[in-house]
C-alpha cells in the first residue's frame, strides 16, 4: 500500500513538473526571441532640435492608474502644473485604464499633456509604436508623446533592445514628424540613445539623488512630491528653462 502511494505521488509530481515546463516553454516562445527584428528603413536623417529657452520656470507631473482617483478641483493656482504626462500603453496589449478619464479632465482644465508608452525591449518596436499611436492619438497642439525606456525583468539581448528602440523611434517620427520625448535614466541614454539620437530628442532624465550630468531638458527630481489632488506622493519634474521652452514640447504636426 505504501509503495502504491509513493508511486502515485511521484507520478503526480512529475506531471506537475511537466506542466510547468510546458508553460515555461510557451511563455518563452511568446515573450522572447533570439532573432532581432529587421532594422527600420530611414529615408531621411532627423535634424537636431532647435530649442527656445524661456525665462519662466515650469514644472509638471506624470501619472498613471496607480494614482487612482484625482481631485481635479485642486489643480489650480500654485498647484496647477505646466505639463502632465499620462501613462497610455505598455508593450503591444496593455492600455492604462485611467488614461481616457485623465485625458478628459486635462482637456477641460486646458493643461498641456501627452501620453507615454512603457517600452518593452523584447517586443517589436514598430508594433509597439503603432499600438501606442492608436491609443494615444497625439494631435497637433498637444505635447509631444513620450517613450519610457527603463529597467525591466523581461528576457532580451542588447541587440534586440536596440533594434526595437530604433523601430519605435522611427515609426513615431514617421507618423508625427518628430521623435518622441525620451524618459530614461542616464545609463540607458548612454547605452541605447546617445550614439544615434544625441541632439535630436527632448531628453527627460530620472535621477532622485542629484542633478543629471547629461544635458537634459526635463528632470524627474523625485517620486515623493505631495500635491493636494492626490492621496499619495507622485513624480515631480522640472523643465530646464535655460535650455528649452514649453513651446518646444508642443507637437507642431508635419
Amino acid at each position: 500500500m505504501a509503495y502504491q502511494k509513493a508511486k502515485k505521488y511521484v507520478w503526480r509530481t512529475l506531471g506537475i513538473l511537466f506542466f510547468l515546463l510546458i508553460a515555461a516553454a510557451c511563455w518563452i516562445a511568446y515573450d522572447y526571441t533570439l532573432t532581432p527584428p529587421p532594422a527600420p528603413v530611414i529615408k531621411n536623417e532627423a535634424k537636431d532640435i532647435v530649442r527656445h529657452p524661456q525665462a519662466k520656470k515650469a514644472w509638471g507631473i506624470d501619472i498613471s492608474h496607480h494614482q487612482g482617483s484625482v481631485d481635479w478641483s485642486k489643480m489650480q493656482g500654485e498647484n496647477r502644473p505646466d505639463f502632465v504626462f499620462l501613462k497610455t500603453t505598455e508593450g503591444t496589449h496593455f492600455t492604462d485604464n485611467r488614461f481616457a478619464d485623465y485625458r478628459e479632465h486635462l482637456n477641460q482644465l486646458r493643461i498641456p499633456y501627452a501620453g507615454y508608452h512603457f517600452m518593452r525591449f523584447n517586443k517589436n518596436g514598430k508594433d509597439q509604436a503603432n499600438y501606442f499611436l492608436k491609443k494615444a492619438q497625439p494631435q497637433k497642439g498637444q505635447l509631444i508623446p513620450v517613450v519610457d525606456i527603463e529597467y525591466q525583468r523581461h528576457l532580451y539581448t542588447d541587440e534586440i533592445a536596440q533594434r526595437n528602440i530604433d523601430l519605435f523611434m522611427e515609426t513615431i517620427r514617421s507618423a508625427i514628424g518628430v521623435y518622441p520625448i525620451v524618459y530614461c535614466e542616464e545609463k540607458y541614454y548612454h547605452k541605447y540613445l546617445k550614439k544615434k539620437y544625441k541632439g535630436k530628442i527632448i531628453l527627460w532624465i530620472a535621477n532622485y539623488k542629484r542633478s543629471p550630468t547629461t544635458a537634459w531638458d526635463l528632470w524627474q527630481k523625485t517620486d515623493k512630491f505631495r500635491h493636494p489632488s492626490f492621496k499619495k506622493t507622485i513624480d515631480y519634474n522640472v523643465l530646464q528653462n535655460g535650455r528649452i521652452g514649453m513651446e518646444d514640447l508642443v507637437l507642431k504636426g508635419q
